[in-house]
């Protein structure tokens, strides 16, 4: 699969980096396929004390997983133009599993993808009033 993002300052202000289209993407196109690590409930409480808590995804109540690749990098927005989807393959879910991100809207090269982390991100993140 040809190299179809790369990584560079986000537009989003205190967002570090983000994924960018290195091409145009056409809506329905598989953007990166990255391989996962599972982590335990164990090792999940220790990652919520670091850095890396900013870069997994919940995968059960006890359990988060990191996506290899660039997949831990994309950044959030509402309004995505792509999303993720975890495909679970026989055997254990780590040795096989994949988190396949895939272009929602026509996305224009050196535009900056992002997706929608989901309702558990927008409760912990959203405007205290």
């Amino acid at each position: 699969m040809k190299n179809k993002v790369y990584i560079k300052k986000s537009g989003i202000k205190n967002a570090g980096r983000g994924v960018y289209a290195s091409v145009d993407i056409k809506k329905g196109e598989v953007i990166e396929v990255c391989p996962i690590l599972i982590f335990s409930d164990k090792d999940d409480k220790l990652i919520m004390k670091t850095r890396l808590q900013n870069y997994v995804y919940e995968y059960t109540k006890n359990c988060t997983l990191f996506a290899l690749g660039y997949g831990s990098l994309y950044n959030h927005l509402n309004d995505p133009n792509a999303k993720y989807e975890l495909l679970e393959h026989e055997g254990m879910p780590e040795g096989n599993s994949e988190l396949y991100f895939t272009a929602i809207k026509p996305i224009k090269k050196n535009e900056e993808i992002f997706i929608n982390y989901g309702i558990s991100y927008d409760e912990k993140y959203k405007p205290r009033r």
